[in-house]
């Protein structure tokens, strides 16, 4: 019995060491068929990721076209600031602020009570100048009848003079004192001719320099005259009264450099002036009498038009913007000088440039570009980005019409690397479309 147990005993720890051995030799085999398992599968990984395709697009050749909001501020067509030609108060004023006035209606009037004495001591002077003026040239009339009376008898004594010289050919005929004292009476008559010649040069003169005195004495009645003008201010144009600062009886002082506030402001607003400035970037293309939507916070939904009527032709360059004028038909007056307004501006080229979508274009730190692939291979492309056009942009590079971009530009293509290029479906464009939007990779 002891025996038999004993021998059952020693074939169980044979059996049990025998089942060890068998185990470990399973999982021995087992080990390396898992391990050339995943090798395989990672094997298969590599090649599918070598093998993937990437999406790519063709560079379009287009014509720029695309609408942006500018700011823009309407302003008067025209803006008069009336200020006092001359000092003195206000006598009367008819209109206020918001008065509708047409041009030539008298807005307010000035006293100057000094002008009209400034005037009567003009007045004054004008006719002392013209009384000197006729005084010398009767003093002319007088001195030239003189004259005449000279020669005659300058004329009369050098004829007897002459006869007298024949008779005394006649030995005893004539004294030779006769002869001494009719050549003196000449040469008398001679020196007072020359001497009223003089008399009536200067009389002329003296006409002349009087003629000049009437006409600056004149000349200064005018101006007091055309300043007695300006006491009266009246509307340079049909508008309205959009300021009024003075009331009657209010001082009025010349003021020269215009630094003070005006008397009254008038504004045309039957026209208005929309001004724009438009970057630099869209003044290609710009057309006078060209149609431009707009509109304004007032008027919540509705849209105003204006015609491009004046280009500023010069850059502003600090800004970098060209004012550009358009004129608004406001008859209706509903808007008004100094509102606000979002224009919409279209941007057109009258050219054609190369477009690709916005995910073609990488910016890295060594620059801006675009992958191109040519026989398989990336090779990234220097370019220089224009204007957005949707989800396109504008580029200038090395790249011609109809070459092949890949769709999201990247850093990862590198020069040489091998691509399996595909057409970029409808799903890949608005996946692109998507993540340029929202600033993603």
């Amino acid at each position: 019995m002891g025996i038999r147990l004993r021998q059952f005993n020693i074939g169980a720890l044979l059996l049990s060491a025998a089942a060890t051995v068998l185990l470990t030799a399973c999982s021995s085999q087992e080990s390396p068929g898992g391990e050339s398992k995943k090798a395989g599968e990672g094997a298969g990984e590599h090649k599918a990721a070598a093998t993937a395709e990437v999406p790519v697009v063709k560079v379009e050749l287009l014509k720029l076209s695309r609408d942006l909001d500018l700011p823009g501020e309407l302003e008067a067509y025209q803006n008069v600031p009336m200020h006092a030609k001359v000092e003195g108060f206000v006598k009367s004023i008819v209109v206020d602020r918001g008065s509708t006035v047409k041009r030539g209606q008298v807005l307010l009037t000035i006293a100057c009570p000094e002008l009209k004495e400034k005037e009567e001591e003009a007045q004054a002077k004008v006719s002392s100048a013209q009384s000197a003026m006729r005084q010398a040239e009767e003093t002319v009339a007088s001195q030239a009848s003189k004259l005449v009376e000279a020669n005659a008898r300058l004329d009369s004594d050098t004829l007897t003079l002459s006869r007298l010289q024949q008779a005394a050919q006649t030995p005893g005929a004539i004294a030779q004192n006769e002869i001494d004292m009719q050549l003196k009476t000449v040469e008398a008559d001679k020196a007072r001719v020359e001497s009223l010649k003089s008399e009536v040069k200067a009389a002329r003169a003296l006409v002349v320099s009087q003629k000049d005195n009437v006409i600056a004495a004149k000349n200064v009645l005018e101006s007091l005259a055309a300043m007695r003008s300006y006491l009266t201010i009246t509307a340079p144009f049909d508008g309205v009264v959009t300021e009024r600062n003075v009331h009657e009886g209010s001082i009025v002082a010349v003021d020269s450099s215009r630094s003070s506030l005006p008397l009254i402001r008038v504004q045309q607003k039957n026209i208005l002036r929309l001004v724009v400035a438009v970057p630099e970037e869209c003044v290609a293309g710009l057309k006078s009498g060209a149609q431009i939507a707009f509109s304004v916070p007032a008027f919540l939904g509705q849209t105003f038009y204006g015609k491009i009527a004046r280009l500023g032709f010069a850059l502003d360059a600090k800004t970098r913007t060209m004012p550009v004028e358009l004129n608004v038909d406001n008859a209706g007056g509903g808007l008004e000088p100094g509102m606000f307004a979002t224009v919409h501006w279209h941007a057109s080229r009258p050219y054609e440039t190369m477009f690709v979508p916005n995910a073609a274009v990488a910016t890295t730190l060594k620059g801006t570009f675009v992958v191109l692939v040519q026989d398989g291979k990336a090779k990234q492309v220097p370019v220089t980005k224009g204007q957005s056009m949707g989800d396109k942009v504008e580029i200038v590079g090395e790249v011609k019409p109809g070459d092949t971009v890949v769709l999201k530009g990247t850093d990862e293509y590198k020069n040489g690397a091998a691509i399996v290029a595909r057409a970029a479906s409808e799903e890949d464009l608005n996946k692109a479309r998507n993540q340029t939007a929202g600033g993603g990779e």
